[in-house]
């Protein structure tokens, strides 16, 4: 894995909590609406077309719910690689930086001032040199179980 890739990758971060609250935003709204519904006065006769959409409404109710919560399920799991991710770094400081960027989305120059910095860089050069370094250990790692493989 490259670089730019992990960065990419990580970025995603925000996009997918986003995503993973709007998803249960919206199932809770499909349940609600499949649960709700108006009344019948007592003793009104039923109509069955009446049923037969109401049954259609709520199959395609359950259906797009049910992907819905398979579509949050894979955020959720993503975003708790990516937590991992920066909960193994073994630097305070450099999880303050990786969680300011990409979980937060702040600048650079406010990542600086998060961590008690003026210059922009010294965050994003920590920031790179971590990646590089994690970048190689992934690369060592996968070059073994090639090596096991074989």
């Amino acid at each position: 894995m490259e670089m730019k890739d992990m960065i990419e990758r990580l970025s995603q971060l925000r996009h997918l909590k986003r995503e993973v609250d709007e998803l249960s935003q919206r199932i809770g709204e499909l349940e609600e609406r499949a649960m709700g519904g108006s009344a019948r006065p007592m003793g009104m006769l039923r109509s069955g077309r009446l049923d037969d959409r109401v049954a259609r409404a709520a199959a395609s109710l359950a259906d797009l719910r049910d992907r819905m919560a398979r579509r949050r399920l894979d955020c959720l799991e993503e975003l708790g690689r990516l937590y991992a991710f920066i909960d193994d770094l073994p630097d305070s400081q450099l999880r303050q930086i990786f969680a300011a960027r990409y979980i937060d989305g702040l600048s650079w120059q406010n990542v600086a001032r998060r961590i008690g910095e003026t210059d922009e860089q010294v965050p994003r050069r920590l920031h790179n040199r971590a990646l590089r370094k994690k970048i190689a250990e992934m690369a060592k790692f996968d070059e073994k179980d090639e090596n096991n493989l074989l």
